[in-house]
């Protein structure tokens, strides 16, 4: 009987020096997601106060200390919505992305809305600063998306438009024309800029300015709401998540005022 009882303690103290030996190896090299949250939460407050580390560049720091300065913006006055009528049921063709902003991708996805179905569409790219035209255009779409197929040049601009027609014919005769918007591409700079702070588990403040300061407006709306969830009753943060708002709808009025 005492054998057996000796048998069952050597067996449970092995029992428990494997669990416990695998749960140590199991957090060596790895950290956890809720940790990864709160450092992120330390380094925004800290940097809020104006505290920046040295994994924050000089460039960086005078990044985020003019966004943290900016004044507060305003809403601009409502506008009409950029379109195009025909004829022929009144077709409307409605730009939506990207419009008057800076996107990451060389081979960005460009959509619009329409307000009659069984249409079809051929899409025009041209760079804005040479005024070579076209150097990407669409075949005949059927519906409203298509993703530039050739990479775009960084650090360019870029004017797009739609043109549309009903569908049925086989070459497309354009009976209606959008409004032309314009967005540019990220340059190498600024891409070199923002994946190295995502390399090092940026800030949602570092990576927002990054984001306004480079005009990707939408990207930087999305980095501010992280950050007021993180810091809910920081007026800074507030005030930031509301002009990165403005500045994008302020963009999309004036693309559908052109």
């Amino acid at each position: 009987m005492i054998a057996l009882i000796v048998i069952l303690a050597v067996s449970l103290t092995a029992v428990y020096r494997s669990i416990r030996h695998r749960s140590q190896n199991a957090h060596v090299g790895h950290t956890p997601r809720a940790l990864q949250h709160d450092a992120s939460t330390v380094v925004d407050g800290q940097m809020l106060q104006g505290k920046f580390g040295n994994t924050v560049s000089p460039e960086e720091r005078q990044i985020v200390m003019a966004e943290l300065h900016a004044p507060d913006q305003s809403y601009p006055a409502p506008s009409r919505a950029a379109g195009s009528d025909t004829q022929a049921g009144k077709q409307q063709i409605v730009l939506t992305q990207p419009l008057g902003t800076t996107v990451e991708d060389t081979q960005p996805t460009l959509t619009w809305d329409v307000r009659i179905d069984g249409w079809s569409y051929r899409v025009h790219v041209e760079d804005r600063d040479s005024h070579q035209q076209p150097i990407a255009a669409s075949p005949i779409l059927d519906e409203a998306i298509w993703r530039i197929p050739t990479p775009l040049l960084r650090g360019h601009s870029y004017l797009w438009r739609v043109d549309a027609s009903p569908s049925g014919t086989r070459a497309i005769a354009t009976t209606a024309t959008s409004p032309t918007a314009h967005f540019s591409v990220l340059s190498d700079e600024g891409e070199r800029e923002i994946e190295n702070a995502k390399a090092g588990n940026a800030s949602h403040l570092l990576l927002g300015s990054l984001y306004t300061h480079y005009g990707m407006w939408r990207d930087a709306v999305l980095e501010y709401r992280k950050l007021v969830d993180a810091a809910p009753d920081s007026p800074d943060a507030i005030k930031l998540l509301r002009n990165a708002e403005i500045r994008s709808h302020a963009q999309l009025a004036t693309e559908a005022q052109r």
